[in-house]
């Protein structure tokens, strides 16, 4: 017979031995717990960069096609001829694509271009940047919406000011004079060149 004394002790070099050859249960929870807690912020940085990358490429898409509406208008003929007559495109429509005739040119936009649907200031594009037309509502397809500005500068309508507004359609419209988180605005000046 076994004395209580060397059943105590066997008892305590079972359980060591136990403790060694395996984990226990609140050693597998803990660990369970520190493995989500891991995973979760591993989960939150990969959806925080897609999203990033998402605002980015929106960005990109969006600053490209703004400057080639820029590029456009800075190329529709405002000079002077030789004999000194001012000269301004005033016909070529640019919400057509390609441009051609019928349109407003650098005929000045008037108030609030910027801020609506105002034809022959503005054309909608799909996702990859290709124009669709313009008009008063998106159609089909359209992902962006590209609006610009011309408006005169002084009384002599020498110098224009020139603005061009990019934002995602699925931003929705902020009020007047408010800007989106995602757009894109170009503004330079032209002025009247010599021949």
């Amino acid at each position: 017979m076994i004395s209580l004394e060397a059943r105590a002790a066997r008892s305590v070099h079972v359980t060591a031995g136990m403790g060694s050859k395996g984990f226990t249960l609140i050693e597998v929870l803990v660990a369970l717990a520190v493995l989500c807690v891991a995973a979760l912020g591993g989960i939150q940085l990969v959806a925080s960069a897609t999203q990033t990358t998402s605002r980015a490429g929106t960005l990109s898409m969006s600053a490209a096609v703004a400057a080639s509406r820029m590029e456009q208008l800075r190329a529709l003929q405002f000079a002077f001829d030789p004999t000194g007559l001012r000269l301004t495109d005033l016909t070529t429509d640019l919400a057509s694509d390609p441009p051609a005739p019928g349109g407003p040119g650098l005929t000045p936009s008037g108030a609030g271009s910027l801020d609506a649907n105002v034809p022959g200031y503005v054309d909608f594009l799909d996702v990859h940047g290709r124009p669709l037309g313009g008009g008063t509502s998106p159609p089909s397809g359209a992902v962006y919406v590209r609006r610009w500005s011309v408006e005169p500068v002084g009384a002599s309508s020498d110098l224009l000011l020139l603005q061009v507004l990019v934002r995602p359609l699925a931003q929705g419209t902020p009020g007047p004079g408010q800007r989106g988180a995602r757009e894109v605005r170009l503004v330079t000046m032209r002025a009247r060149t010599l021949p």
